[in-house]
């Protein structure tokens, strides 16, 4: 069974033949969790979904406690947020340092990156002993000198490995002038990847004029939530790290949404988790997660580390009746979605070996998890 979703990209060789993306969403799990008590669901979710597994867990909780009319206070809230925000800093850090340097001709770097294996395990253990954060019942025992100490150590890896300076000097720099001056100055592959953009003539490749640019938002997902996959329509919206870090010094201060400046977000959603974490472990964050009833339903969304995640929830008498999931992956890989747009931006260039890389780049700036295939035609 395919718990993930794959995406099958067909790339015309012409000059002027538009690019088609095809999304064949995962499995459907209702029809696994129907006639499941909630308590029953957790495992099942914990034990079928390997990307984003503390995500997906930490959306179907929320979904759950909302169907069963449970309030979560604010120190749960916040503390099963900081695990899956170091999941979210995990993953990207093992996808620029595995990824990136394969996509410009070199070798992947795992080993500077191997502790970040055990951030999550860390933050879970700091926050909830031995117990798990996404069960109906737990409870949080933080230990937040240890939370600290994680955050720290995360911290320090990004600064050395990912950016090869602070995290506040790198947040404070502005432009291309001070994107360039930071690639051509630091040895690192997130460093080495917007040098060759830059090189290449790519930073603005794949970019899209701002009326064409339509971001999906909590509230946007919350109406949305427990239907299918969104209808194929002219504007289908569009979740990533882009969408979430637009705003973002360097990102904003670029205003592109061409490949550098994708790129860059994912770079600036890494240099600013570390403060956002000690905020929300301070008690002064937003966990930005939602658990809500609508419909009837109980809805769990929560940032994962491609985008906006929901699950929906529906019980009868005790059971659940009908139990859904939206991906990031069904907004993006839409055949009208952010992907499909982007992709077809290359339509005019004649060079079919340039063209095959640069669809590489646009999907792995968009989704560096999704399961995909480029097929040139």
């Amino acid at each position: 069974m395919n718990f993930e979703g794959r995406v099958e990209i067909a790339l015309p060789m012409e000059k002027g033949a538009a690019a088609s993306v095809r999304y064949a969403p995962p499995v459907n799990v209702s029809p696994l969790l129907k006639g499941k008590r909630p308590q029953e669901v957790m495992p099942v979710i914990s034990t079928i979904y390997g990307i984003c597994a503390n995500a997906q867990a930490h959306a179907a909780v929320l979904s759950l406690e909302a169907a069963l009319g449970r309030k979560t206070d604010r120190d749960m809230a916040a503390a099963r947020a900081l695990v899956t925000s170091m999941e979210t800093l995990r993953e990207n850090v093992l996808r620029i340092a595995l990824d990136w340097p394969r996509m410009i001709g070199g070798e992947p770097d795992g080993a500077s990156v191997r502790a970040a294996m055990d951030y999550v395990p860390r933050m879970r253990a700091a926050l909830f002993g031995e117990a798990d954060p996404f069960a109906l019942d737990a409870q949080t025992r933080p230990d937040a000198a240890a939370v600290r100490m994680v955050i720290a150590d995360a911290e320090a890896l990004l600064a050395g490995t990912i950016f090869g300076e602070p995290l506040d000097i790198w947040l404070k720099r502005r432009g291309y002038v001070g994107l360039l001056a930071w690639a051509v100055g630091s040895q690192t592959p997130a460093a080495d990847l917007i040098g060759h953009l830059a090189e290449q003539g790519w930073v603005e490749t794949a970019g899209m004029d701002g009326g064409d640019v339509g971001f999906l938002d909590v509230a946007m997902l919350a109406a949305h939530a427990g239907g299918d996959r969104p209808a194929a329509a002219n504007d289908v919206p569009e979740t990533t790290l882009f969408s979430r870090r637009a705003q973002a010094g360097l990102v904003a201060s670029l205003n592109s949404s061409g490949l550098g400046a994708r790129f860059v977000a994912r770079l600036a959603e890494l240099a600013c988790l570390p403060g956002e974490m000690r905020l929300l472990l301070e008690g002064n964050g937003d966990p930005n997660t939602l658990s809500r009833t609508a419909g009837g339903a109980g809805i769990g969304i929560v940032e994962a580390a491609r985008g906006l995640l929901v699950h929906t929830a529906r019980l009868a008498d005790g059971r659940v009746d009908d139990y859904r999931i939206v991906s990031p992956t069904d907004w993006n890989f839409d055949k009208r979605g952010v992907a499909a747009r982007c992709l077809a931006t290359l339509e005019g260039h004649e060079d079919a070996e340039e063209k095959v890389r640069l669809a590489h780049l646009v999907v792995n700036a968009i989704d560096p998890c999704v399961a995909y295939e480029v097929r040139a035609c």
